[in-house]
């Protein structure tokens, strides 16, 4: 092997190494045990048991609950919760923790190689190191990740098809197959419709005909396969309603300024610090090449960014996104300089890279990997069981679909963590005022009968806090359980007293902190 083949093989397994080992640091950051009283996920799993059951109200009702079941609902995740049961029933939730690093892996592959061919090697790796803060941010298993996986393919093919590198019939076998997929899995599928005509958009602004030819009759494609749905055209209109008032605020659904005030979290800043260097470089390519040709990614861009504004969760959608518009954007600035100033921008770009990939490494001291359940997250629905209480239960918010995945259908749930599946009505007028007023909560109460209270302990709404500490002084209600994650009260009556006797927690157990 020559001296210059020998020093392009070396620096090709170096580059290939550096990004491996980025990759290894975002599947780290990932690798968090799961927290089942706090998330869907134990929810998508049971829908998909009774779907394969054949059980066919949970597509179209509020299927798990005791005070709204007729309510219409339109499940447009239904398909993700079919294949977690089926990795479930595998693996247990070690196999759906490995499946989702899998994907969110995937889906910064096609994101990083659109760069790599928007840009150059070291404007991509430099974007990716930027953006790994806030695409591991969302750790949680959720549908979203199939989102996330497949902007990123149709961003990798599109690019590749509006470059000349691939079949126009692959990409579209593939579109319509992964849009018929995501129609099933994910609110965000008309991403799909929209990163087309994103790309159709492009070449229109650079006077190519052949890319019409190629996106009009995929765009048309993606679109029509969005009926292909259990809701039919209902179901493809449901992100018309992504931000409508259901009556209940998500701390995940608000914007980053309100987070921010409540909120000292340091990912929130470093956004920001992102949003400017986005807007820095939109401002330089179209400085470098007009506004003409920037224009539709410069639109993809802005609207990546004014969503993460708008709402906490979707900062990590604009974190995929940088990685090929930043290498895009920056890559038409250097376009312009002399060969040698190229060299050492490029060079910079490569030791900044290392840096921050360094300061991401070192940020794993503190995050204990972990795959599959959090442990003893399911002790209290162990007690519940083993103990044979009953119900009916009144639950909050956050620990629904913990209840589904353990109780039912010994137990149907007061509310889970579907604000749409209920009437806003019912949080502004009963679920809230209930636990901010116990002359609400006796009303409530005397109508459903409550035999348990069961809670998740970090509950943040000032209403849930005061719930608690109402209920560990009332006289009425005895607590029973308490660990790290939920609080369980039985009434004080005659089917509970054997339970109580033996199971009472003093009250001198439970301090109380204002703040």
């Amino acid at each position: 092997m020559g001296a210059p083949n020998f020093l392009q093989w070396r620096n090709r397994c170096l580059a290939a190494g550096g990004v491996a080992a980025l990759f290894a640091i975002l599947a780290l950051r990932l690798m968090q045990p799961v927290n089942l009283t706090a998330v869907d996920i134990g929810r998508h799993v049971k829908n998909g048991e009774l779907i394969l059951q054949g059980r066919q109200d949970v597509l179209y009702k509020n299927f798990y609950s005791f005070t709204h079941p007729d309510y219409p609902f339109i499940n447009h995740h239904w398909l993700f919760g079919v294949v977690s049961y089926g990795l479930w029933k595998a693996g247990g939730f070690t196999a759906l923790s490995i499946a989702y690093v899998a994907v969110l892996l995937t889906a910064l592959w096609f994101f990083w190689r659109a760069a790599v061919l928007r840009g150059h090697f070291a404007l991509a790796v430099f974007f990716l190191c930027l953006s790994l803060p806030l695409i591991s941010d969302r750790r949680e298993i959720r549908p979203e990740g199939v989102s996330m996986l497949l902007m990123g393919l149709y961003f990798y093919l599109l690019t590749k098809l509006s470059l000349g590198q691939i079949r126009r019939s692959l990409v579209f076998m593939i579109v319509v197959t992964a849009q018929t997929i995501w129609v099933n899995t994910h609110i965000f599928f008309f991403m799909g419709p929209l990163l087309i005509a994103v790309f159709l958009w492009e070449g229109a602004s650079r006077g190519c005909r052949v890319c019409a030819r190629h996106l009009f009759p995929l765009l048309g494609a993606a679109l029509a396969v969005n009926v292909i749905n259990p809701s039919g055209l209902a179901g493809t209109l449901t992100p018309l309603n992504i931000f409508k008032e259901f009556g209940y605020r998500l701390a995940e659904n608000q914007n980053i300024f309100f987070m921010m005030a409540r909120f000292p979290e340091k990912i929130h800043p470093y956004f920001l610090g992102l949003v400017i260097v986005a807007v820095t470089g939109m401002a330089l390519a179209a400085r470098a090449r007009g506004w003409k040709a920037n224009l539709p990614f410069i639109a993809l861009t802005v609207f990546a960014m004014a969503a993460g504004l708008k709402a906490v969760r979707l900062m990590a959608p604009f974190g995929f996104f940088l990685v090929p518009l930043g290498a895009f954007f920056y890559g038409q600035l250097e376009g312009r300089w002399p060969h040698k100033n190229q060299k050492l921008f490029r060079t910079a770009l490569l030791a900044a890279s290392i840096v921050l990939g360094g300061v991401q490494a070192w940020s794993l001291r503190g995050l204990p990997p972990g795959l599959g359940l959090a442990p003893g997250v399911n002790a209290s629905a162990e007690f519940f069981k083993q103990a044979a209480l009953q119900g009916p239960v009144f639950s909050n918010y956050d620990i629904g679909g913990y209840l589904i995945y353990h109780l039912f259908p010994g137990e149907k749930v007061f509310v889970d963590n579907r604000q749409e599946a209920f009437p806003p009505e019912f949080f502004k007028d009963v679920y809230v005022p209930m636990q901010e007023d116990d002359k609400v909560w006796e009303k409530v109460d005397a109508r459903h009968g409550f035999n348990a209270v069961y809670f998740y302990r970090h509950d943040l709404t000032p209403w849930g806090q005061d719930f608690l500490i109402k209920r560990v002084q009332d006289p009425r209600w005895a607590p029973v359980f308490v660990d790290g994650y939920t609080i369980i009260f039985l009434k004080r009556n005659a089917r509970n007293q054997p339970w109580i006797e033996r199971f009472e927690l003093p009250k001198s157990m439970f301090a109380i902190h204002r703040t």
